[in-house]
């Protein structure tokens, strides 16, 4: 990362206004990332395992106008936030999103644990449809306001585990902070775009989160979730509606639609 990068990562995510080591920086960035940079699987649905290069990174989801999943999301993440001074740590969980806490599941969701003013935050722009849009304070039990939704933080032992409030609190990821390794990641990234089973690999996802809603499209269907709670569900049923949402709901550029046409048309 140097002042160049930063300065087109600013205008990618449209930050305006001072930039400096504190919590309103760190809360705006974390707003403005996962509203502006889509999570997307395109690369492993349509075959192509993602660089974790940070150039290529870079490239893809700044300059080329793409998204990405957690390991490109939060890498790139991580990359702005310690060039601008915040001590960063990458950290692997266990996603048990829709089941049971202690459900058996590999480290394979890349988040980020930033220490600032005497306290850990956990930091997480690539869960999709779960993402966070602000700072959660790690040893604090309690239910946390985020622009968008309740999320809490319990531990048990050294384990941490994350919780999103929708009709009920919900299960997304646990983890301990334990030292992660780029193989580490090399590893989890090519098991999720290379897997057969893999949902990643066997299934487009697609998601945004705004001032007002979260837009997650899976199985041909774009699901948007008010702030308030309300749900929208809307079929998608060919692929001329498919594309029409990339562009106007989900913002996507560069070459996103063209290896989806690739895909769809083999």
């Amino acid at each position: 990362m140097n002042e160049l990068k930063l300065e087109q990562y600013l205008e990618r995510i449209h930050y305006s206004g001072d930039l400096a080591m504190d919590m309103d920086t760190l809360k705006k960035i974390h707003q403005l990332h996962p509203k502006h940079i889509p999570f997307e699987n395109i690369d492993p649905y349509t075959g192509t395992v993602p660089s974790l290069n940070a150039d290529d990174v870079f490239q893809k989801l700044v300059v080329h106008g793409r998204g990405g999943y957690c390991y490109e999301q939060n890498l790139l993440l991580s990359e702005v936030l310690k060039y601008i001074g915040f001590p960063v740590q990458l950290q692997l969980g266990r996603v048990v999103w829709k089941r049971e806490e202690n459900s058996i599941a590999a480290k394979t969701h890349l988040l980020l644990i930033v220490d600032f003013e005497g306290k850990k935050h956990l930091v997480d722009c690539g869960f999709g449809t779960a993402t966070l849009t602000a700072p959660l304070v790690l040893n604090d039990e309690g239910p946390q306001q985020t622009p968008n939704g309740l999320f809490k933080i319990s531990k048990k032992e050294e384990e941490y585990v994350l919780w999103t409030l929708r009709e009920e609190w919900f299960p997304v990821y646990r983890f301990a902070l334990e030292q992660v390794e780029p193989i580490d990641l090399e590893i989890a990234n090519w098991y999720l775009a290379t897997l057969p089973e893999s949902g990643f690999k066997k299934n487009l996802v697609l998601s945004k989160v705004d001032e007002n809603a979260r837009y997650t499209y899976t199985d041909h269907v774009l699901n948007i979730r008010s702030n308030e709670g309300l749900k929208e569900s809307v079929s998608i049923d060919n692929n001329l509606q498919l594309f029409e949402i990339l562009k106007n709901t989900f913002g996507l550029r560069g070459n996103a639609i063209d290896l989806l046409k690739k895909k769809l048309n083999d």
